[in-house]
């Protein structure tokens, strides 16, 4: 089997989402894809923490994690890109008044158990989110798995990293050495 050009392949990824969104629109069912300018398919996310402009993105459909974070200002220097967190809308679970009728017809029935539902919640909610080590991609991109590629609904967050921490602690440490510097003189001065 011949394997299709890059090329070729995104054009059917935009003739299919093209295809979801327009049918959403028909069917008045959210796709969470947009038409763009230009046909475009894009698509609303979130960043969060240590980027220099976090906020809502609405970008390409194809975006993945990296763009994203450079389209947001790039890090702060405080950020930990080894531990990137991506938090995934999970599809189907949306537990609105219809869906936990469903859920008590079915415990009723018999088909659904204890062990069941969790069985069915560990694996919906399992992969909702997930860290990714940006900083070793970004070292070594041979062998390195690439940048997560983003959904609708999707929130990343960069939290700060470890010498930022160390850095706070200093200071406040220092800021107490100043004031029990402060009391001993007075205490001193007042003994005179």
């Amino acid at each position: 089997m011949q394997r299709m050009p890059k090329l070729l392949r995104r054009a059917m990824s935009v003739v299919l989402i093209t295809l979801s969104v327009l049918l959403a629109q028909e069917t008045q069912q959210p796709s969470g894809y947009l038409l763009g300018e230009e046909l475009s398919v894009e698509m609303i996310v979130h960043v969060w923490g240590e980027v220099k402009k976090p906020g809502e993105y609405r970008v390409p459909y194809d975006t993945d994690v990296l763009e994203l974070i450079s389209k947001a200002g790039g890090p702060t220097f405080e950020a930990n890109l080894s531990r990137v967190r991506v938090t995934r809308e999970t599809e189907g679970w949306n537990l609105n008044q219809e869906g936990l009728k469903k859920l008590v017809r079915e415990a009723q029935a018999g088909r659904m158990t204890e062990e069941r539902l969790d069985e069915l919640l560990q694996s919906r909610f399992a992969e909702r989110v997930t860290d990714y080590n940006l900083d070793r991609y970004l070292k070594n991109k041979k062998g390195v798995q690439a940048p997560p590629v983003l959904q609708p609904g999707d929130v990343i967050f960069l939290p700060k990293n470890g010498w930022f921490r160390w850095r706070e602690l200093v200071r406040v440490a220092h800021e107490v050495a100043i004031i029990a510097s402060v009391y001993v003189w007075y205490l001193r001065a007042s003994e005179d």
